[in-house]
């Protein structure tokens, strides 16, 4: 069977306190505090076969499939309801499904083992609120405050579950008593609080509240990053860029007054003296590069090139922004710039797999495949476990070397190639990610290059889970299973596209020409090729299609129509040219029909198949003559 003929965000701070505030309405964590009970260990304390389930409930749960772990986490608590991790790890199945009354039973029976515990408290707190009862979820939070148990813990889900009911100024007057009960807490407290005004869409007081906290918290780095982000996204560029270039500033300043005396000859580890540690959060490489970061994610390259091209003309950039601002250029169109750019990185550090990688990319651009190889091959040497750089290598293989590996009979030069894509190919399958949909697109043609159609129907699989991919990885694995025999495989690929995209031509006629292909429900298969020819009526691989239905229901001259007009857009295609042989075949004109046959053989078509039609026709024609 022939292959089928183929960031603004909606609130202004989503992304921007990411990683920062909290997105759940209760952001309390579960943790063992000096006051919790240390949690139980199954393999010691729980026999044998009740913790063999345990321990596949366990890796279910921790995969996302709750559903799945709820089986194996329920006999497991049956038989230890005692066992800490069991019984946390069960409630925490059961709310994931919906069963929040049950997971809250459980919690309770915790909390009467172990009273003291804060985090067992926390977590209830949470389930509370996740059933409706917010009442519930505050008592027992007031109650530890009310004693005067408190932590940043008690203090954030208290507040959390205030916001997520609307009280908004009864969360932020909870966290203004952190920032008093818990002075050392109060970055967190702070950032707490910025969650809640985003929740309660009062943008507007951030600005000043980001002010406060700095005031008092000026060696945060998270209050520095969040301050120029939140200017950033409010459109304020020139006071995002100043807030960043202020926190560089100070914390170089901060790192330089806690280094050591450099004429102070006195071995530290010697004297017990502490040198004073960087804070933690800095950014890897400064605050301006991190706004820069943060515009190229919300879709404003211009303005991250306008703060990363000055740090590079003054030598100011460490490899990674260098790298990470040629691809800006690059993928802005700025082709000269990035290509001048990477190999001034390459002058620098010769020995980074990505520079080498961007210069195959480079090449690539320019449409030079053949030439971007022996830079994607450096990359590969450079940094041979990068997962990036090993399907781009793959990906460029699959293009410059297309040919070679399509050769039915490989000459030595061919087979050459055939094994090293072959050996890239085996090792970049171990370091693409499931999660990687557009690597695992590259894995499944390139195993459809070599033949081996079972793993490229696994990738091409992988790769559906992408929306943007899921119609060409489909079609591909429905192809991948036809040519194995997989027939109800292939069927159902096209009838789950066809449900999904009613009206894409492509769809139409994948699934129209699997019909004719099979000689069945061929009306369906006309119907299905006419919604296909409605919207792209020159397309000629959707008027073979229509043409070798008409062959299939034995109307050769309408079939002969069709052919010619297909061939006529497509002359140089295999599959068209050996049907236009096999119409003309049908209708008794051997000599036209033995030259389409050979031109298809010629073309690449199916070796086997046709030179068995081309023998049969020849012996008919050496019979004849006299």
């Amino acid at each position: 069977m022939p292959d089928f003929r183929i960031r603004l965000l909606p609130g202004v701070f989503i992304l921007l306190v990411t990683g920062l505030v909290a997105a759940g309405p209760v952001a309390a964590r579960y943790a063992a505090t000096a006051a919790d009970t240390a949690r139980g260990t199954p393999d010691e304390d729980v026999p044998y076969g009740v913790a063999a389930g345990y321990i596949v409930g366990h890796k279910l749960l921790e995969e996302g499939s709750a559903k799945e772990a709820l089986p194996y986490l329920h006999m497991a608590y049956r038989a230890q309801p005692k066992v800490i991790d069991i019984a946390m790890d069960f409630q925490e199945a059961l709310a994931a499904e919906g069963y929040v009354k049950d997971a809250l039973q459980v919690m309770d029976l915790l909390i009467t083992d172990h009273p003291d515990s804060l985090g067992f408290l926390v977590k209830r707190a949470n389930l509370n609120l996740k059933a409706g009862k917010a009442e519930e979820a505050l008592a027992d939070l007031r109650r530890l405050r009310a004693e005067g148990r408190v932590d940043f813990a008690i203090i954030d889900a208290e507040a959390s579950i205030l916001a997520a009911t609307g009280e908004t100024s009864q969360a932020l007057d909870v966290y203004r008593d952190g920032l008093e009960l818990l002075p050392a807490d109060g970055p967190d407290i702070y950032l707490g609080m910025v969650g809640v005004l985003q929740k309660a869409e009062r943008l507007d007081e951030v600005p000043d509240l980001l002010e406060q906290a700095l005031a008092d918290h000026p060696d945060e780095p998270r209050l520095w990053l969040l301050k120029a982000r939140v200017e950033a996204a409010q459109g304020r560029h020139d006071a995002a860029v100043a807030t960043a270039r202020a926190a560089d500033t100070h914390f170089a300043t901060l790192l330089v007054a806690g280094a050591p005396d450099p004429d102070l000859e006195l071995d530290d580890a010697a004297t017990g003296a502490a040198r004073p540690a960087p804070p933690a959060g800095l950014p890897a490489d400064s605050f301006l590069v991190e706004l820069a970061d943060f515009y190229a994610q919300r879709g404003q390259p211009d303005q991250a090139l306008a703060i990363l091209e000055p740090l590079s003309a003054a030598g100011e950039l460490r490899l990674a922004p260098s790298l990470w601002l040629a691809r800006l250029l690059l993928g802005t169109g700025r082709s000269e710039e990035g290509a001048a750019l990477v190999t001034d990185i390459l002058g620098r550090w010769p020995d980074s797999g990505r520079a080498w990688y961007l210069q195959g990319k480079v090449a690539e651009g320019a449409g030079d495949w053949e030439g971007s190889l022996p830079d994607y091959a450096r990359a590969v040497e450079k940094a041979p476990r990068d997962a990036e750089i090993r399907i781009g290598y793959v990906r460029a293989m699959l293009v410059a070397w297309e040919r070679d590996l399509a050769a039915a009979a490989p000459d030595t030069s061919a087979q050459t190639k055939l094994e090293t894509f072959r050996r890239h190919v085996m090792v970049a399958s171990t370091l693409v990610p499931d999660e990687d949909r557009g690597g695992q697109l590259v894995l499944g043609y390139a195993f459809k290059a070599l033949r081996d159609y079972e793993r490229a129907a696994w990738r091409f699989g992988l790769a559906a889970e992408s929306d943007e991919l899921r119609l060409g990885a489909l079609l591909q694995k429905s192809i991948c299973h036809d040519t194995r025999g997989e027939e109800e495989q292939a069927r159902a690929d096209l009838e789950t596209l066809h449900r999904e995209f009613p009206r894409n031509p492509e769809v139409a006629n994948s699934l129209g020409y699997f019909f004719a292909e099979k000689g069945i429900e061929l009306k369906r298969a006309a119907e299905l090729v006419e919604i296909a020819l409605a919207a792209e009526p020159g397309n000629g691989a959707y008027l073979d299609s229509m043409g070798w239905i008409h062959y299939r229901n034995g109307n050769f001259e309408r079939a002969l129509d069709f052919m010619i007009q297909a061939v006529n857009v497509l002359p140089d295609d295999p599959v068209i040219t050996e049907h236009l042989g096999m119409v003309l075949k049908a209708q008794g004109q051997a000599g036209e029909a033995l030259d389409m046959l050979r031109r298809a053989l010629a073309l690449g078509g199916d070796r086997e198949r046709l030179q068995a039609v081309i023998a049969e026709l020849e012996n008919a024609a050496a019979k004849d003559r006299p």
